[in-house]
């Protein structure tokens, strides 16, 4: 059975449990392979939380961030991507907003998979768990976030290039086709990987941000949410007033 065919649809029920989890580590809708006890192993089935109010699925926003975890991202960078994603999460109002996180780096599907929710504490919580370690799978990231969740926009932050460029270029096609915009953030000092971010903003009509002083890039990274997007896509903020290299 494809993602495709799993793909959940506006007031669908929870997922099946049979596809809580994939013998061989792979593709898993409760979002985890971490084993959580409690409040916190019943909250990563988001759909299936009860007394929220939301359904995720329904929300007028329904967005996803796909984040670099690769190790090149580690030290700093990571520090400054937890810093950021905990700011994103408080600038949403999840009324109106659900939030999917699709962390790529080693061993994907990575284990703080989160499925589209706004139950806002677990997400703030499994942001604290991100680790960097190994490559840079972002086309399986993007592949997966299409197929799997009818989203209304996605986000990708990188800071180098991808394991494959041309399979990035492909999936953009697939989010023009849908009408779902990318916005890309590349941070960082090097240049690896700008081109091919910047190419999916562009296909998908998405914004690109390039981000050299990671600090600027953990505290203004909230302009990506619903809350304020509408100012960067008026034109009503410049790059030097997010702290940002570039703006487009």
């Amino acid at each position: 059975m494809t993602d495709s065919q799993n793909k959940p649809t506006p007031g669908s029920a929870s997922p099946p449990t049979k596809l809580a989890t994939t013998p061989n580590g792979g593709l898993q809708k409760q979002g985890a392979g971490m084993k959580l006890p409690g409040l916190h192993a019943r909250l990563r089935n988001p759909v299936a939380v009860a007394g929220t109010g939301v359904d995720p699925l329904r929300c007028a926003n329904r967005l996803a961030l796909m984040l670099d975890v690769s190790g090149s991202m580690g030290g700093e960078k990571i520090d400054s991507l937890r810093t950021a994603v905990t700011g994103f999460i408080g600038a949403c109002d999840f009324s109106d907003t659900s939030l999917a996180m699709e962390p790529f780096g080693d061993h994907y599907p990575s284990p703080n998979r989160v499925l589209p929710t706004c139950v806002s504490p677990m997400l703030s919580t499994t942001v604290q768990m991100l680790q960097a370690e190994g490559g840079t799978p972002m086309a399986q990231a993007m592949d997966y976030v299409i197929n799997s969740y009818s989203i209304t926009r996605g986000v990708i932050v990188s800071d180098g290039k991808p394991d494959s460029v041309s399979a990035c270029y492909d999936s953009a096609a697939n989010y023009r086709e849908a009408g779902i915009p990318v916005d890309c953030v590349h941070i960082g000092n090097s240049t690896s990987g700008e081109a091919c971010l910047k190419q999916i903003a562009e296909v998908t009509g998405g914004q690109y941000i390039k981000f050299t002083d990671i600090q600027s890039f953990s505290k203004s990274f909230k302009y990506l949410t619903p809350a304020f997007y509408g100012i960067l896509t008026s034109g009503g903020l410049q790059a030097s007033d997010l702290g940002a290299k570039e703006l487009k």
